[in-house]
């Protein structure tokens, strides 16, 4: 922590004596160098902001996740008494048709004889 402490002073340090020194257009060096980081500053904010949204977002989801489990289960539900439904319906048809088939039959030996 104290050579962080001693860098970060001795960055400081020169950031400041640079700033008051000109560049060979006669502009001073802290405008030129203010921008990108103003532009990473913007950059840093616009992170915060997203990582707010983000945490946002996870607690809408982990309070909606129940209620969608529930929704998941009542359509399995129903999904499975649809198929019970249909299975019901489709034997019906075959025991018809299976009748009908045999009608057929029948009548087509009667025919014959």
């Amino acid at each position: 922590m104290k050579h962080f402490s001693l860098g970060l002073a001795v960055g400081a340090g020169f950031g400041v004596v640079l700033s008051l020194f000109k560049d060979q257009n006669g502009n001073r060096l802290f405008p030129s160098v203010q921008k990108p980081i103003n532009s990473v500053k913007e950059d840093i904010n616009d992170l915060a902001i997203s990582n707010k949204k983000l945490k946002t977002a996870k607690q809408e989801l982990k309070e909606s996740l129940p209620e969608a489990k529930r929704a998941i289960s009542e359509l399995q539900n129903e999904v499975e008494y649809y198929q019970i439904g249909i299975n019901r319906v489709i034997a019906r048809l075959k025991s018809k048709a299976s009748a009908i088939n045999r009608n057929i039959e029948n009548e087509a030996d009667n025919s014959k004889n």
